[in-house]
């Protein structure tokens, strides 16, 4: 293959910035983590796609900086349950105040399972 024939790959952040996030679903998101803390997929079904979670976060993150008086702590996650579901979460940690709440309040959001004691499963038994 010569040398101009290869293939372009992109960058997470050269994708992320390829997509079109509406303005009036940021300032929802962001009236909506001022209120109850946090933002799911079922507050904002685009949610479950990782490149699209990442880039709200960053315009929500915006949003608040260009607020008055705003100044929040705003943290996005991305946590795995029982099961091998992989879900996002984007809040405020001044209310949500660990990544363990963070990941339990997911878990109920979604109705999705926290498997109790995580470092469990990666025991190594020898003999």
């Amino acid at each position: 293959m010569a040398k101009d024939d290869k293939v372009k790959v992109e960058t997470d952040a050269e994708q992320i910035a390829k997509i079109d996030f509406d303005k009036e679903d940021v300032k929802q998101a962001a009236d909506m983590i001022e209120e109850k803390g946090f933002v799911t997929r079922n507050d904002f079904p685009d949610l479950k796609d990782r490149l699209w979670s990442e880039g709200f976060y960053e315009k929500i993150e915006d949003e608040f900086h260009q607020r008055d008086n705003e100044n929040p702590y705003i943290f996005f996650e991305r946590f795995d349950f029982v099961g091998g579901a992989i879900e996002s979460i984007i809040f405020d940690m001044d209310q949500v105040k660990t990544r363990e709440k963070a990941l339990h309040v997911l878990g109920d959001a979604l109705d999705l399972k926290v498997q109790d004691k995580p470092n469990e499963t990666h025991k190594m038994v020898t003999y």
